[in-house]
């Protein structure tokens, strides 16, 4: 629901156009990598601008200004694409972009893949990035998002019983659920919605908070259209979740922010006063 006249333009309309025209899958892997790394750009600035309501101070800010910080990982550095600071705190809350833009290609058989290739890669990255981070602030809190098409939800062959039957969504779902969930421990014998709140105590330092795969539409009518969709629930072995098992944008912003006030409870809660006879 808007109060709008006209309804705001799909979440992630603006960041793919000024990502520019997409390469295709068969495109020189410079031109593949270079639209990967504006696209996350825009990505990061459309993030961070939803956030900025509760984080005035998140980067990058308003002009773009702050996608410089960079941390040392296993391999190399890495960069922090949304960042909330406090000044006495530290790291409060980044969130990690990632983008899965082109089905793999393999230029020495000019044959086209599935969308599978570098999920693990991406694994390892966030690994390094989660390690870095929490071992030294431990109350910050690490949000994953892997941007992708809706079009890896639609591969994979229902017939057939094998791991490469299920989509390439479900296998990134599957993969990257080994990656969430620091600060939550499952009650062992209890349902799947029972966890214990560890918060910052939890040693589990290569761990995100939350991890979610952001499925968009690239063409059509629906251009931009985004759904979230959070790996620590099960995925449709094939085909695209529903709706009712993914987040809007806008419900997404609010559980990356529930995250950060549910690891800052500093103020106390009170009891409901008793009616009063008097009154």
């Amino acid at each position: 629901m808007t109060d709008h006249l006209f309804p705001d333009p799909p979440a992630l309309l603006r960041p793919l156009a000024l990502a520019g025209d997409k390469p295709a899958p068969d495109a020189d892997r410079s031109d593949k990598k270079n639209y990967a790394q504006r696209l996350s750009n825009h990505l990061a600035q459309t993030v961070a601008d939803a956030l900025r309501p509760h984080y005035p101070n998140i980067t990058p800010d308003a002009m773009g200004v702050g996608q410089e910080a960079q941390v040392d990982v296993a391999k190399g550095r890495k960069r922090l694409d949304v960042k909330a600071l406090d000044p006495t705190l530290g790291l409060i809350l980044c969130v990690s972009i990632k983008t899965y833009s082109f089905r793999d290609f393999s230029p020495r058989t000019g044959k086209f893949g599935r969308w599978t290739k570098n999920i693990v890669r991406n694994d390892h990255e966030l690994r390094g990035e989660a390690m870095v981070l929490h071992q030294r602030q431990p109350y910050s809190v690490l949000v994953a998002v892997m941007f992708e098409p809706f079009a890896t939800c639609d591969d994979g062959d229902p017939s057939k019983a094998s791991d490469i039957g299920k989509s390439s969504f479900a296998h990134h779902v599957t993969t990257l659920s080994k990656r969430s969930g620091r600060g939550k421990r499952a009650v062992v014998g209890g349902t799947s919605r029972m966890w214990v709140d560890l918060g910052a105590e939890d040693t589990r330092y290569d761990l995100f908070e939350k991890v979610f795969v952001g499925l968009y539409e690239t063409d059509g009518p629906d251009r931009g259209e985004v759904r979230f969709f959070d790996v620590d629930e099960s995925p449709p072995r094939n085909g695209r979740p529903t709706e009712a098992q993914t987040l809007s944008f806008d419900e997404f912003v609010a559980v990356v922010h529930g995250e950060v006030e549910r690891r800052n409870k500093f103020a106390p809660t009170w009891s409901e006063p008793e009616d009063s006879e008097d009154g």
